[in-house]
């Protein structure tokens, strides 16, 4: 049997729409996910005009799927890093601009993968929290070089170190997103801003994402390896189990000491 559809692909007048799709899930993100964000990214999204992401249900991406990290310790944490970041390798590369339009929560990877978009629509109700040490882990798929580019280092650090959740007007005042609108309107903004794009100039629109990509320095190929290696380790030391485990337990977490 092949891998239960997280991710389905969706063309059409040059956009390559991304839909998120395991809603019953909050869109958590597993290995299935990795394979298929991988697979789509490295396959119909190279020829679009624009890239979409969006999601079905109630929540953009609530993060990893943590009851699969305690089922696979020690090397699923990397392997799913390592999945991850070849889709946001292949992202970052697209020639096509990336929309993305977060509804509801948008945690740990869930934040790092909306964080990946040049045009970033959030929905009135999203709720944003990199959530990685809450539960003894490292903030992964790029985030600790792509939140300080958007909102300050200063700001991203009392993010990262106290997880408190933004809401969507805090993110679009730190400049996090492009855009606030109703939940209700979302999807049809989103749709609206990736067909505006896909009828542009291809070359021109592309060269202007190169241009401020490399300005920006926010991303590279060796902070992703770096991050991925520090996710691997933290989940398989004490507090990263630990972490694990209280969260699966509903319990406060008891950190060794």
């Amino acid at each position: 049997m092949g891998d239960p559809e997280r991710i389905r692909v969706e063309q059409e007048a040059g956009v390559c729409r991304l839909v998120l799709s395991s809603p019953e899930r909050h869109n958590a993100v597993d290995h299935a996910f990795g394979r298929q964000f991988r697979a789509a990214l490295t396959g119909p999204a190279t020829e679009a005009r624009c890239v979409e992401i969006v999601a079905e249900g109630a929540n953009f991406c609530v993060g990893g799927d943590i009851s699969g990290f305690a089922a696979e310790p020690d090397r699923s944490l990397s392997e799913l890093a390592d999945a991850i970041h070849a889709g946001e390798r292949a992202l970052l590369d697209l020639a096509a601009p990336v929309v993305v339009a977060v509804n509801g929560w948008a945690a740990g990877i869930g934040l790092s993968l909306a964080l990946c978009g040049d045009v970033i629509l959030l929905g009135e109700g999203a709720r944003l929290r990199p959530a990685y040490t809450a539960i003894g882990l490292t903030p992964d798929g790029g985030m600790t070089a792509t939140l300080p580019a958007a909102v300050g280092r200063a700001r991203a650090m009392e993010l990262f170190l106290t997880n408190r959740p933004m809401g969507a007007a805090e993110a679009l005042g730190a400049g996090l997103a492009s855009r606030v609108v109703d939940d209700d309107a979302l999807r049809l903004a989103a749709d609206g801003v990736a067909e505006q794009i896909a009828a542009g100039p291809p070359a021109a629109l592309a060269a202007t994402k190169r241009l401020v990509r490399q300005a920006g320095g926010v991303l590279s190929d060796a902070h992703l390896d770096a991050e991925a290696a520090s996710i691997g380790e933290r989940g398989s030391s004490p507090e990263g189990r630990e972490g694990i485990a209280a969260f699966l337990e509903k319990r406060a977490p008891v950190w060794p000491v």
